[in-house]
């Protein structure tokens, strides 16, 4: 080994390798590093550049956010862990092209190929996972830009809800099992989440009664009563700021104290914090509590915000 060259030399790499590597120029490197005042690489006591092989993954990180279409003046900051989600939520739209080109061309049959081929591959959970947040995600952009039609958004819909209906019925769970329902709101007739909710909580050990969309308080108390739930899974599409939380603390007041109140989806992303109500905005934030759940009793009062 050099004397100027670090002495963890099996953690370092040359300079050219770790750009060819990451996929970018010295000079884009450079621009970056001057731009937004940032230290992307290292320099020996004789100032020759190199990399670590933790530098090499977050340019590479960096570079595929690029290429996704992020400005990097908006990522440069952002951790490492947040930038694979994106790297990976990419990748994950990338691997969809074949199902929206069917969805585009309202080819039913191509579709439900198409689907169940990737169920059969993946499983139900990695399909929820790999599949159906990224697929109906990239839809709901498309619509709302003009760029998918609202048919072609409701055959995917109802190709994807016809799959998870069926994979329902893999996860048997105990008869001592904890107890819950999922449904939507009134007037929320998306139903996709309350499905995913109910696949996921299931997979967890807990049981969960799907109630289908567009669920008014009352009937959503009387069937926790009825069934003996301990949590009420409440999936919400429409903006909070939109759709106001109202009906939300309603429901919270109307439910006994000992059964919790869980709010999922895009709707509850921008939710502010309600008393007694747990928040999960996004799949990977409630699967740790879908895990307490089936694992564990909760508590006498259900639980709280904390989870956000």
């Amino acid at each position: 080994m050099r004397d100027d060259e670090p002495r963890e030399a099996a953690c370092i790499v040359k300079f050219a390798d770790a750009l060819q590597r990451a996929g970018i120029s010295k000079l884009v490197l450079h621009a970056w590093e001057r731009r937004y005042d940032v230290q992307l690489s290292e320099r020996t006591a004789t100032g020759r550049r190199f990399m670590t092989e933790t530098q090499v993954e977050r340019l590479r990180l960096l570079k595929l956010c690029t290429d996704a279409g992020y400005r990097i003046a908006n990522i440069i900051s952002l951790p490492d862990l947040e930038l694979l989600r994106i790297a990976e939520q990419h990748a994950l739209r990338l691997d969809l092209c074949s199902t929206l080109d069917a969805a585009q061309r309202l080819d039913s049959a191509a579709l439900s190929a198409d689907l169940e081929r990737r169920v059969s591959e993946l499983g139900p959970l990695d399909f929820v996972r790999r599949v159906v947040s990224p697929l109906m995600d990239e839809i709901g952009k498309r619509w709302q830009d003009g760029t998918m039609s609202i048919a072609a958004e409701h055959l995917v819909s109802a190709e994807v809800r016809r799959i998870l209906s069926d994979c329902l019925h893999r996860f048997p769970v105990a008869p001592d099992a904890t107890r819950a329902v999922a449904t939507t709101p009134e007037g929320e007739l998306h139903e996709l989440g309350a499905l995913v909710i109910t696949l996921l909580s299931r997979s967890h050990g807990i049981d969960t009664l799907y109630l289908g969309p567009n669920l008014p308080n009352d009937q959503i108390v009387n069937a926790a009563l009825r069934s003996g739930a301990r949590v009420v899974f409440l999936s919400c599409l429409v903006s909070s700021r939109r759709n106001a939380s109202g009906p939300i603390v309603a429901l919270r007041g109307a439910l006994p104290p000992h059964i919790a109140l869980f709010v999922g989806g895009p709707g509850a992303s921008d939710m502010a914090p309600l008393d007694g109500v747990s928040i999960f905005p996004n799949i990977e934030s409630i699967n740790a509590a879908l895990r307490d759940i089936g694992t564990a009793a909760l508590p006498a009062r259900g639980l709280s915000n904390e989870t956000r």
